[in-house]
């Protein structure tokens, strides 16, 4: 008995000692600006993506809890992360996989141009305070949390809002 346990004890550690002599995965930077793509916003748009980025930080543990959780049946989760090197900032929305302390495993959906290496399919380990945004989408179309998504939707032309309500099926009017 005490052999067996030996064993799975050495294949363990082994699995931690390889596990920690792999190359790093990229992280996500905090940057303390705030970049939008919206050359034509005014000034207070900073602060309202500011504003949005903050309310999202605060209310994370509402996202945690259901992913964890769930408490009802959700069509998609997300978490938005930021993405930063020297000269600029990308925000990309990511599919959450697991949650060990503080920090999220994400699967990239899309490609990162600010680093070259941060592709679609690829897992990154991401901190909290990497997060500008998150959001759960339930099958009737609710949105739960998205305030970035929020924001971008009020900025839109009623045409576009319209539009993006046709094309996602979100119902902005409903859940925060």
């Amino acid at each position: 008995m005490y052999q067996s346990l030996q064993r799975k004890t050495l294949i363990v550690l082994a699995f931690m000692f390889l596990g920690s002599c792999s190359p790093a995965q990229p992280t996500a930077t905090s940057t303390p600006g705030i970049r939008t793509s919206h050359t034509s916003i005014p000034a207070r748009a900073d602060e309202e993506l500011a504003e949005a980025v903050r309310q999202a930080q605060e209310t994370l543990y509402i996202w945690r809890q259901e992913f964890l959780a769930p408490k009802r049946s959700y069509s998609m989760s997300s978490l938005k992360v930021r993405f930063a090197n020297d000269n600029e900032m990308e925000d990309m929305w990511t599919e959450p996989l697991y949650i060990l302390d503080n920090t999220y495993t994400v699967r990239m959906v899309e490609g990162v141009t600010v680093d070259q290496g941060i592709h679609p399919d690829r897992l990154l380990d991401i901190k909290a305070e990497d997060i500008v945004d998150w959001m759960l989408l339930e099958e009737d179309g609710t949105l739960t949390g998205g305030y970035t998504l929020r924001l971008e939707y009020k900025r839109m032309t009623p045409a576009e809002q319209k539009r993006y309500i046709e094309i996602t099926g979100i119902r902005f009017d409903k859940a925060e």
